[in-house]
């Protein structure tokens, strides 16, 4: 099972920050191995809304259909995709940090799926790879948010 878990901290409040990485479609601003991203539900994030993502792929995009699982306002989303070859589950969990500003907490799973389990190992070391890109966007992409709902 490919696996990658990360913190970041920032200055970026903790609504701020949660509402930016609870709206999935942003992940085509900071995650490197997505090519686009979109909501497929409408009204507010929630429990039950979708996402479709695709990531870069050597032949073709492979794309993910993404679910909020659990979700609790300004503290923590969960969400699960599956495509042919994969299951992935994201859990984000942002707190606020002592100096102001907000700690984020991220896990990605990535399960192949039938035959693909036969190359979990590389899979997972290209995740890991793919995941250090991705955690670097994604702190970028939080300091470059306002600090605050009042900047």
């Amino acid at each position: 099972m490919a696996h990658f878990k990360t913190t970041i901290d920032t200055p970026t409040s903790v609504e701020i920050a949660f509402d930016y990485l609870a709206d999935f479609s942003n992940a085509r601003f900071w995650d490197p191995t997505v090519s686009s991203a979109r909501r497929l539900s409408s009204g507010p994030i929630e429990e039950g809304s979708r996402f479709e993502v695709f990531l870069r792929s050597p032949r073709q995009p492979i794309r993910f259909e993404y679910r909020i699982l659990r979700f609790a306002r300004a503290r923590f989303v969960q969400l699960e995709a599956t495509s042919q070859a994969f299951r992935s589950l994201d859990t984000i969990e942002v707190e606020a940090r002592s100096r102001g500003g907000a700690r984020v907490r991220y896990d990605a799973d990535l399960r192949p799926q039938g035959l693909f389990y036969l190359f979990d190992l590389p899979i997972h070391l290209a995740f890991q790879v793919s995941g250090r890109f991705s955690e670097r966007g994604l702190a970028r992409s939080l300091d470059q948010l306002p600090a605050s709902a009042n900047n």
